[in-house]
């Protein structure tokens, strides 16, 4: 049951680069391109292989990376649609997958480099809770 996410953004500085790299970094999480600026998770046919939806591990940090870029390139979103049919959850150790750090991630071939995997993995692992955890 997928996601579909689809986005216009009022053009500023950048170009063709950011788009690619968007790109690149839904496609590493697991993500299809559909052309233009829209995405579908999971990739069509990959439901036999993966029953269960990971959000916590591609679709959140999907959307979230998408925030931040926005953010800090002052790109004026001008729509976007996100429509879901979904299921996810986890019930250990036979199904789904616990948030887990960048390294242990399933991350997948992008048709571009724009986004290096470094530089998502860093950035995954970059996002901190705001407290210190107290036992």
């Amino acid at each position: 049951m997928p996601v579909v996410f689809t986005f216009d953004i009022q053009k500023g500085t950048g170009g063709p680069v950011e788009y690619n790299r968007i790109q690149s970094a839904f496609e590493r999480l697991g993500w299809e391109h559909l052309g233009g600026t829209a995405y579908r998770y999971p990739k069509l046919g990959a439901e036999k292989e993966h029953p269960v939806e990971d959000w916590f591990n591609h679709v959140i940090p999907a959307l979230m990376l998408f925030r931040t870029y926005l953010l800090k390139s002052e790109h004026t979103l001008t729509k976007y649609t996100l429509d879901i049919q979904s299921s996810a959850g986890m019930n250990q150790p036979n199904l789904g997958t616990p948030p887990v750090a960048g390294d242990k991630m399933t991350l997948y071939e992008p048709s571009n480099q724009q986004f290096g995997k470094g530089n998502l993995l860093a950035w995954i692992d970059g996002v901190k809770y705001p407290y210190d955890i107290e036992d």
